[in-house]
């Protein structure tokens, strides 16, 4: 049975949340450099997962920060990150001017986590039914290969290993009793902090989430 969470307004509070979503973006400048050679260059993320949050606080705050605090665990078993078939404009340091090269279609695959997750639900009324929530977080990210660019040539061997510190803006639409719609924006940066011998990273990806989720 929920547990009655005492803030201002003395209302019981279903604790916890399960949900499911599905994700897709991109990095807005993906640029790669190492070896005297810098590049950009297109990428395409799609993810698949499930999370689960349990409310930490009564409500608290005044004004539009009124709400309440949430833990939150992500698991993304389903993770793919997209190169499609491009030509692009590889410069070099030795200023011999740019040349073209053409890449094929590549996918990698992986697994994330991500258990460190804190949500501030925005709830000016505990009937309302558009909470807006704000959450900051980081994880970890396993694929099958070294990511990104493989071996990381010019540069060196990248990681099979990366964290993903990112930040997320979204609304929990309610649908019915103790029922959401989700939406969200994830800015999420992708690095391996160096496990590698080459790190370009991936300094900023935005993603968009469309999810469903239960409270009890």
């Amino acid at each position: 049975m929920p547990t009655a969470l005492q803030g201002r307004e003395d209302i019981v509070h279903p604790l916890w949340q399960f949900g499911v979503s599905a994700v897709g973006g991109f990095p807005p400048d993906y640029e790669l450099h190492g070896g005297g050679l810098r590049y950009h260059k297109e990428l395409n993320f799609y993810s698949a997962g499930l999370e689960v949050g349990r409310i930490l606080t009564a409500l608290h705050g005044n004004g539009v920060l009124h709400g309440r605090g949430e833990a939150v665990v992500e698991v993304i078993p389903f993770w793919l990150a997209h190169s499609p078939k491009q030509e692009d404009l590889i410069y070099s340091t030795l200023n011999t001017g740019p040349e073209i090269a053409e890449f094929g279609s590549s996918n990698v695959h992986g697994v994330s986590i991500t258990p460190i997750l804190f949500r501030w639900n925005f709830m000016r009324r505990e009937s309302t039914r558009f909470v807006p929530w704000a959450q900051l977080g980081s994880g970890l990210l396993w694929t099958a290969s070294p990511f990104p660019q493989g071996t990381g040539h010019p540069g060196g061997y990248t990681s099979r290993i990366n964290f993903t510190p990112q930040v997320d803006f979204g609304e929990n639409i309610s649908t019915r009793k103790n029922q959401n719609l989700n939406l969200a924006v994830k800015v999420v940066h992708i690095s391996s902090a160096g496990l590698g011998e080459y790190n370009p990273g991936v300094n900023v990806t935005v993603q968009f989430s469309l999810g469903y989720s239960w409270w009890k």
